[in-house]
């Protein structure tokens, strides 16, 4: 108990600022979550009605993660849309977390405090975290990050392997997450494999064991049903012309910057996925890169955008699952912001207080947009009343 005193106040600091960033974020994803939008979207019935079946959910398994929790309120009978989308919500709430303790491990209490709020008030997580659909489940990429960069990191060989054998069978249940995980083992693949020739036999066959029990579902229904296979993979059924994935490609910082896309359920008109400010933080972050690529942490960024960005080209993902690590960019952005800044005035209390300041209220201002956009413009449009028109 004395131990833990003695953490606590250690760190009392960081941890007064996360927990009032998880009240926040809490606050902006349950508030009104059954009655801001009188109705629900048809895209949202028909996933949830396709959800009371647990034979349906085993014949097929992907996004297990966020069907599961739902089959759990429909046998509780809990028939509530708040219910239904708060599902999404804890995946938003737990998405926003890993983003702090990534950013504050990787720069500084400061910056994780800034990225975590852009993040947790951005567009793109209030519309995905409080609506009914599996999309969420793409949020927990920041968690799945958060647990490789201390794979990376630590030196409990017995644990680690342990850890990423689960990780390995639960990423199939998440489109295109295992690619990240067989990056990873491929990138260090010399390092594990040292790794594993030091361990027992016995705890080799245990490593092998879980990764075979958790991904057991989805062998049973992807032998009934090959197209399970690519839809964990994050892959389309027939792989598109190279035209096609050329227009994706050229979709994606289009809709990041110009013109968002057309979707009511998802999005207010076509407005685009980042606002100004974290735009131009993100640019600063990709142009800071090239003084941090020599270290892991970023090449692991790089490369698990590079992977997602791909997947989406094809078409087997979204364009919102790249989002969260474009934002862990645009912090880096205000990071180097920051510093260059920091770099010209090293003694001013002055100028180094303004530079604080200005960015405080820049990401306040951009969280107040970003709320107002969805909180009163979205629900207000006609375009979004017409599509949640739907019963539960």
């Amino acid at each position: 108990m004395k131990r833990f005193s003695e953490w606590v106040l250690s760190r009392w600091r960081w941890l007064l600022v996360l927990f009032a960033l998880a009240l926040a974020t809490g606050f902006l994803l349950t508030y009104r979550l059954g009655s801001l939008i009188p109705g629900l979207s048809l895209e949202e019935q028909r996933y949830i009605q396709a959800q009371v079946s647990g034979r349906q959910i085993l014949d097929n398994p992907v996004f297990a993660f966020h069907k599961i929790p739902i089959y759990i309120l429909f046998k509780l009978q809990i028939h509530s849309l708040g219910a239904y989308r708060a599902i999404s919500g804890l995946f938003a709430l737990g998405m926003v977390i890993s983003g702090f303790f990534i950013l504050k491990r990787w720069y500084s209490l400061r910056i994780a405090t800034a990225g975590s709020l852009l993040l947790a008030s951005a567009a793109v997580t209030l519309h995905l975290g409080r609506l009914a659909t599996p999309e969420a489940t793409f949020m927990l990429i920041l968690p799945l990050f958060a647990v490789l960069t201390w794979l990376l990191a630590t030196k409990k060989r017995k644990l680690s392997l342990l850890i990423l054998s689960a990780l390995i069978g639960l990423s199939l249940y998440v489109p295109g997450f295992i690619w990240l995980l067989l990056g990873l083992c491929a990138w260090q693949r010399k390092n594990l494999w040292r790794a594993i020739k030091k361990l027992p036999w016995w705890f080799r066959a245990i490593c092998g064991l879980v990764i075979v029990l958790i991904s057991l579902p989805l062998i049973v229904a992807s032998s009934h049903t090959p197209q399970n296979v690519l839809l964990a993979a994050g892959l389309p059924t027939h792989l598109p012309p190279v035209g096609h994935i050329s227009k994706n490609i050229l979709r994606i910082p289009l809709q990041l910057f110009i013109l968002g896309p057309k979707d009511s359920v998802r999005w207010l008109g076509q407005l685009p996925l980042l606002d100004v400010f974290s735009a131009v933080m993100l640019v600063l972050g990709v142009y800071s890169l090239r003084y941090h690529l020599s270290k892991t942490r970023p090449r692991l960024l790089v490369a698990s955008i590079i992977i997602i960005t791909s997947l989406i080209a094809v078409g087997g993902i979204p364009l919102t699952s790249l989002v969260p690590l474009l934002y862990v960019l645009s912090a880096g952005g205000i990071a180097f912001m920051l510093q260059q800044w920091f770099t010209v005035f090293p003694r001013n209390p002055i100028a180094r207080a303004i530079a604080t300041s200005l960015v405080s209220i820049a990401v306040l201002l951009v969280a107040f947009y970003a709320t107002n956009h969805y909180f009163i413009a979205w629900p207000g449009s006609p375009a979004t009343q017409q599509v949640f028109n739907q019963k539960l």
